[in-house]
């Protein structure tokens, strides 16, 4: 049989092992890095507001009065005025109805994806869709399908064959990126919104990277 020893030690030898890189700072320049200054091309803190100090002192104010942690869940006694402020301040940005945060954008994923899809719906996804958005839409027990990247034509063709097929009480969704996190292109919204009403389908989009 197999062991984990067995699998670390060929990772090691084909050079695929992977370990943690202890960094001195997330911010995307002068990051440390075993002693050494260099710019982190690998950060999402684009704009290095992880370091603006009005940004640092409001959470430190933050921790002093509401304390280092919300002490349960949101749904049981978690939600702080800061989330409540947030999340207002979100809605008003977006000009949306409310705005509901999540911890990063992996927990948003499993979590968007889980409320809305169940066993009997079809969720359609673009190829180079990130991966937590493919584990939300498996997790949630609804049949999966993925469509070429930026593929208008096969995802019309997988509208029209679920639409045709699925119960009224059903949901079919198509999940794609704004801007994508793999290459930097764009999807084609305007002919996706189309296809939606088209086929009476929703459409969840990330723009993680578009925002």
């Amino acid at each position: 049989m197999r062991t984990p020893e067995d699998e670390l030690a060929t990772l090691s030898e084909e050079g695929l092992l992977r370990s943690l890189r202890l960094m001195e700072s997330g911010q995307p320049i002068d990051a440390n890095s075993d002693g050494r200054k260099v710019i982190n091309f690998s950060s999402n803190d684009y704009l290095g507001l992880s370091r603006d100090e009005a940004l640092v002192n409001a959470a430190c104010e933050a921790t002093r009065r509401h304390g280092a942690g919300s002490g349960a869940s949101r749904l049981i006694s978690g939600t702080l005025p800061p989330h409540h402020a947030l999340e207002e301040k979100i809605a008003e940005w977006k000009g949306t109805q409310a705005a509901l945060s999540f911890a990063n954008g992996y927990a948003t994923a499993i979590g968007v994806l889980g409320a809305f899809l169940t066993k009997g719906d079809v969720v359609i996804l673009d190829k180079l869709c990130h991966a937590s958005l493919i584990d939300g839409a498996r997790q949630s027990g609804a049949t999966l399908r993925v469509y070429p990247h930026n593929d208008l034509n096969k995802l019309e063709d997988l509208l029209g064959h679920y639409r045709e097929r699925l119960p009224g009480s059903s949901r079919l969704i198509i999940v794609t990126e704004s801007i994508f996190s793999m290459d930097g292109d764009r999807a084609p919204l305007p002919e996706i919104i189309n296809l939606v009403e088209q086929h009476h389908a929703l459409l969840l989009l990330d723009e993680a990277h578009a925002v």
